[in-house]
């Protein structure tokens, strides 16, 4: 075989051996094995390089003389492991895909036939892991760079494991259960008009829950007698303390392969209901359904020194839309915050003003005794006979 032939093949192999060794280092089925195929695909790709260039000098050494040789020798060895090195990784990469299946059968069968000659060259190295702190990783996405439903999606998965599930949950006052006390026609009527997927059934009051409708074996029933429902489409309740943290419960969930849990307080009682999509809107935000009624933003600026406040409103985000302090050390939310002042529990469908020393507050709307819209009125020392005029119409 003459110099020019045995110097292709070298370069071919070492083509070969340079797209297998890319496409190795990121197969996850011999992760744990890597090391081994990395070092025989190296030390032969190796080989073919110096082989090569060896051969290549040799063969050049009979067509130039002089220094002029030590120039295209070292273009040659640059163009040797552009040609078959860099640029066949390069392309495996580029088609990982449509050559991966391929080529790991080829580094296999190159494994087997070469290990007696590269045992002695293996040498696991662990990877070097670099800590960064929560501190850190905030700084980076704060820093700019990040898109903001990226940076939102960061920023909940940090604070998934600190959240209690009381916060994520749908309070009791909001839960529509169904009772033993109700006879069929009733529970068929709370289930069409409210179109949930799972309800609480209790005994005697909603701090009893004894079980869990499924509608979904509901509707396949012949018979909606509460005996027969009770024992074909009714399953065991899956209680939680209201301190869980989510993280855990999600973990429980995917345990146990129950996807709606009631909430209990200290005393036993009923704090709520969460289901794996409030889990899911705890990390990826609000999730919109298809049936869902779209609800007003919960503080709404009319103009400088006025807001449309409901009820539902974090108190925290009230204080920051009109910047001002509020005390709130037992409430969460605004509609508690008016409570605690106005002393007592509102009428159905009452209207009435709170005075406090920074704002007025016109409750416009109360259901379920809870308070819903209030139109808020921030005091200004300047304001003068202007905030008589204000207030005169919010009382309209």
């Amino acid at each position: 075989m003459n110099l020019p032939i045995l110097i292709l093949f070298t370069f071919i192999l070492n083509i070969l051996f340079s797209m297998t060794s890319s496409i190795v280092s990121t197969n996850k089925e011999i992760e744990d094995e890597s090391y081994k195929y990395q070092a025989t695909l190296k030390w032969l790709s190796l080989c073919m390089e110096v082989f090569g260039t060896l051969m290549s000098v040799i063969y050049l050494q009979s067509l130039i003389h002089g220094p002029l040789l030590y120039v295209v020798v070292l273009l040659l060895v640059y163009a040797y492991i552009l040609l078959s090195d860099l640029l066949p990784r390069k392309f495996a990469n580029a088609h990982l895909d449509k050559f991966e299946k391929t080529f790991m059968s080829i580094a296999k069968g190159i494994q087997s036939l070469f290990t007696p000659f590269t045992f002695f060259l293996r040498f696991e190295v662990e990877k070097e892991q670099e800590d960064y702190s929560e501190e850190d990783i905030y700084e980076v996405i704060n820093g700019g760079g990040v898109e903001p439903s990226q940076k939102e999606f960061i920023e909940n998965l940090f604070e998934f494991d600190d959240t209690p599930v009381e916060e994520i949950c749908t309070h009791r006052s909001e839960v529509v259960c169904l009772y033993l006390n109700d006879d069929k026609e009733t529970w068929k009527k709370t289930i069409l008009e409210n179109r949930h997927t799972l309800y609480p059934v209790c005994d005697e009051d909603n701090d009893d829950v004894v079980g869990i409708l499924d509608t979904r074996d509901y509707f396949r029933l012949d018979s909606i007698e509460q005996d027969n429902v009770i024992n074909k489409a009714m399953d065991q309740p899956f209680f939680i303390s209201q301190n869980m943290k989510a993280d855990v419960l999600l973990k429980e969930m995917k345990i146990k392969k129950v996807y709606f849990a009631v909430l209990l307080d200290e005393y036993g009682g009923m704090t709520g209901i969460v289901t794996l999509h409030d889990i899911i809107e705890t990390l990826l935000g609000e999730i919109q359904e298809d049936d869902d009624i779209d609800e007003p933003d919960p503080i709404q600026q009319i103009d400088s020194d006025q807001f449309r406040i409901y009820g539902q409103a974090d108190i925290e985000d009230v204080e920051k839309a009109l910047g001002i302090s509020l005390e709130n050390e037992d409430c969460d939310t605004f509609g508690g915050y008016i409570l605690n002042h106005y002393g007592q529990i509102p009428d159905e469908g009452s209207h009435f003003k709170v005075s406090l020393d920074l704002m007025d507050v016109y409750v416009k709307e109360v259901k379920n005794h809870r308070i819903g819209q209030t139109i808020v009125q921030i005091k200004r020392k300047e304001e003068g006979n202007q905030h008589e005029s204000t207030e005169k119409r919010n009382r309209d």
